[in-house]
């Protein structure tokens, strides 16, 4: 079956406008990132007015891509935005899009990705500033796509794509259920699976990786569950630490491997 017959849940990003459900996308890193990679699914596009010289830059963008951009006064812009107070700190960035939703994968589509290189699973990483920078990290690596939990993790929050400042533009996402059970399909597709794990037996810079890659990384403190270990072909850890900093931030640690993984 082809990967459009399967999505994930809604993401909460997604909101009802009058033009139906929309994702709601805001920064300027963000917006440019969604103008670079699809430009056809933008529906409408608010600026904040006197934001120059950004407000002529994505006024050029909308229009190019076939959209009168509306701008707007503060009062205005909040109210198109419905921004939570979390997401009002960074309203000085002016840049608002509202896009058709973008795709979602499912369990059931991860063999499609018989084609892919590199694939990044995150085993429950809960912390939304993590996960918008990991995939941040990923989309800098050139990772094919990226695999979240739907239970015990971020959820892809406007504010996360704000983190990822662009890099969610860049790879599939995957909503899965069931992580074991994911990396035994990808296993069956050709993929090798190395856990991140302090308790590796071998470094990330000793380990040579194969042609197709499934790299799992844990959650915060946590690190990988003990069944997920259980799935993974190696497990490789990077070398360092000292007692009290014992291990690394989550994203930290994935941009690391990641450089030696796609290197």
């Amino acid at each position: 079956m082809g990967a459009s017959q399967f999505h994930a849940e809604q993401p909460i990003n997604r909101i009802t406008t009058t033009g139906g459900m929309m994702e709601k996308i805001f920064g300027r890193h963000s917006a440019r990132a969604v103008f670079l990679t699809r430009p056809r699914a933008i529906r409408r596009v608010v600026l904040l007015a006197g934001r120059d010289p950004y407000l002529k830059e994505f006024a050029e963008l909308a229009r190019g891509a076939g959209i009168e951009p509306e701008i707007v006064p503060l009062d205005e812009f909040l109210r198109a935005g419905r921004f939570t107070p979390e997401e009002r700190q960074h309203k000085n960035q002016g840049v608002l899009l509202f896009t058709e939703p973008r795709t979602i994968y499912a369990e059931e589509d991860l063999d499609t990705l018989g084609e892919a290189r590199v694939v990044l699973a995150l085993d429950q990483v809960s912390n939304p500033q993590n996960l918008g920078m990991i995939l941040r990290n990923a989309a800098f690596f050139h990772v094919d796509a990226l695999l979240v939990m739907k239970n015990r993790s971020a959820e892809l929050t406007p504010e996360v794509m704000r983190i990822a400042v662009g890099g969610a533009e860049y790879l599939r996402i995957f909503r899965i259920t069931n992580l074991a059970r994911s990396l035994e399909i990808l296993k069956e597709i050709g993929f090798w699976v190395y856990g991140l794990d302090e308790r590796g037996e071998t470094t990330i810079a000793e380990t040579r990786f194969g042609d197709k890659v499934a790299f799992v990384v844990g959650a915060e403190g946590e690190g990988l569950r003990q069944r997920t270990r259980k799935f993974s072909d190696s497990l490789v850890r990077i070398p360092g630490g000292q007692p009290g900093i014992e291990s690394l931030n989550v994203a930290v640690a994935t941009a690391i491997a990641l450089a030696q993984v796609c290197q």
